[in-house]
C-alpha cells in the first residue's frame, strides 16, 4: 500500500477558520495552543482547498506554510490584505525571507536560512530534514 502524503502546517492568525472547516477538508488538528494557533496534518488530496481556505480567511499581516516531504508552500497576506504564494525554491528563497522578516520581525540573517528558520519549530523539524534529504538525492 502506497503511503498517502500528509503536510505540517502550523496555523495562526486564522481565528476566522472553524475547525469544523478543516474537520470537512480531512485536516487534523494534532495540538491547540492557549493562543489558538493549530498544529495541523494536512492529506495531500486536501491542499487545493486549504490553500483556498487560508487565502479568504487568514488575517492581514499573517503567513502560513505547509511542509511535506516533497513540498514546501507559502501563503503569505500582506496588512493591506495583498496575497503572495510561493512554491518553496532556492530561487525564491529570499523574497520569501524578507516577507517573513517583514511579518514576523524576525532578523534577516535568521530568515534567509529558510529551511533551518522552519526547522525550528519542533513541529516541522522531522519533516524539513526529510525534505532536506530528498533535495540532496536529486
Amino acid at each position: 500500500m502506497e503511503k498517502v502524503a500528509v503536510y505540517k502546517s502550523v496555523l495562526m492568525g486564522a481565528s476566522l477558520i472553524a475547525d469544523a472547516e478543516l474537520a470537512d477538508l480531512d485536516i487534523r488538528i494534532s495540538h491547540r495552543a492557549e493562543s489558538g494557533t493549530r498544529k495541523l496534518l494536512i492529506p495531500a488530496k486536501s491542499l487545493e482547498q486549504y490553500k483556498a481556505l487560508v487565502r479568504v480567511k487568514l488575517e492581514n499581516g499573517f503567513w502560513n506554510d505547509f511542509v511535506g516531504e516533497d513540498l514546501i508552500y507559502f501563503i503569505f497576506k500582506m496588512p493591506d490584505g495583498e496575497i503572495n504564494e510561493f512554491v518553496y525554491d532556492e530561487e525564491d528563497r529570499l523574497t520569501i525571507a524578507k516577507l517573513c522578516t517583514e511579518l514576523n520581525h524576525d532578523p534577516i540573517e535568521k530568515t534567509s536560512d529558510l529551511l533551518n528558520y522552519l526547522a525550528e519549530n519542533d513541529f516541522y523539524t522531522t519533516v524539513v530534514g526529510a525534505y532536506k534529504s530528498k533535495r540532496n538525492n536529486r
